[in-house]
């Protein structure tokens, strides 16, 4: 068989993103290449369509639906059809994806291998059905691995070590906290406050504290900008957001400082503090020690968030350091595996 209609690809399936890398395309390992080199490599796009409620004709994919949001009549819908590793939308899902992979694969395919990531809480009953899913798609094999696994591997952390790592991957849907050691995750909390959830945190507070709506557009640029989990002014920062009255629909523009929006940042402080103690809490003394000397490690998209790693770092007993190109850390780590799946299968814990 041609080695060109064979193909490994490494899907990094989130909540509101997809991104994928065509392994075969990588001729250097993972690590060798620079941030930038491999951003190259990656295919992404928003993990939504857009359809007709009625007879579900799809009108658009990824960022041009995306780009359709708050702009739809009553009669059609955008679909985000996977959340945390679950396919919420079986027909959706199928068919962005099919249009996903003619992108990437361009052209005549035959037996395909996909290494796919899923949330570290998936039940074994979840990651089967997302495997059936994809050998459904004509998959010949298909390999989960927990985002946080993979995202660590990404970073070139040891993760087959005995040492444990403390690991947060934090993206749209939700953040996982893992302990990593052994080649596994040894231990893992979850919580459902990710962006998607603090972007719906900044619009509902707006619109009672300040009767002014806003789109989500502009909750995401809110999120990005100005939000932030430290107090100072230096590191203070505003935005004129452009939205409407609450109550009466009139055109208005506010200016939207950090300080607006800090009771929702105290709200996320305590979520992830409860959070990280609710992990130390359960784990022996011995990665505690290992903790305290490591450290805890920020990966995801929302991981960039401003002020957590100041927020946390004061908040514990211990360093805490955002990774490199933190977003972009799960699917290096799924293409590193699917590239070297001889040398990793033997040392980590991940569903072939």
């Amino acid at each position: 068989m041609p080695k060109s209609l064979s193909k490994k690809i490494a899907i990094d399936l989130g909540s509101s993103k997809i991104r994928i890398v065509l392994v075969d395309d990588l001729q250097n390992d993972v690590w060798e290449l620079s941030p930038v080199d491999f951003r190259a490599k990656v295919f992404e796009e928003a993990a939504c369509l857009a359809r007709r409620k009625d007879n579900h004709k799809t009108l658009a994919i990824g960022k041009e639906a995306l780009m359709m949001r708050g702009r739809l009549d009553s009669f059609a819908e955008i679909v985000f059809p996977f959340f945390q590793s679950r396919i919420i939308d079986q027909e959706a899902a199928t068919i962005l994806m099919k249009e996903l992979l003619k992108k990437v694969f361009k052209g005549l395919v035959l037996n395909p291998v996909a290494m796919v990531t899923t949330v570290a809480a998936a039940t074994p009953w979840q990651r089967r059905t997302l495997s059936q899913f994809f050998y459904e798609l004509g998959f010949t094999k298909v390999n989960l691995v927990a985002a946080p696994l993979a995202a660590a591997i990404g970073a070139g952390v040891p993760v087959a070590d005995a040492s444990g790592t403390l690991f947060l991957q934090m993206g749209a849907s939700g953040a996982q906290l893992s302990s990593i050691a052994l080649g596994s995750l040894l231990f893992n909390e979850d919580s459902d406050f990710g962006g998607d959830r603090l972007d719906t945190e900044i619009i509902d507070y707006l619109a009672l504290a300040e009767n002014f709506a806003i789109s989500l557009e502009n909750a995401e640029l809110l999120k990005r900008q100005v939000f932030s989990l430290i107090s100072a002014p230096k590191t203070s920062r505003s935005l004129l957001v452009a939205g409407k009255t609450a109550n009466g629909g009139n055109p208005l523009e506010l200016k939207i400082k950090s300080s607006d929006l800090e009771q929702i940042a105290t709200a996320f402080q305590l979520e992830y503090e409860s959070l990280i103690k609710a992990l130390l809490v359960r784990i022996p003394p011995d990665l505690v020690v290992d903790v305290l000397q490591k450290g805890l490690l920020l990966s995801g998209g929302l991981a960039q968030i401003n002020g957590l790693e100041d927020f946390l770092a004061q908040k514990f007993a211990f360093p805490v350091a955002l990774l490199d190109t933190p977003d972009l850390l799960a699917s290096m780590g799924a293409a590193t595996l699917l590239k070297n799946i001889d040398l990793f299968g033997k040392s980590l814990s991940f569903d072939v």
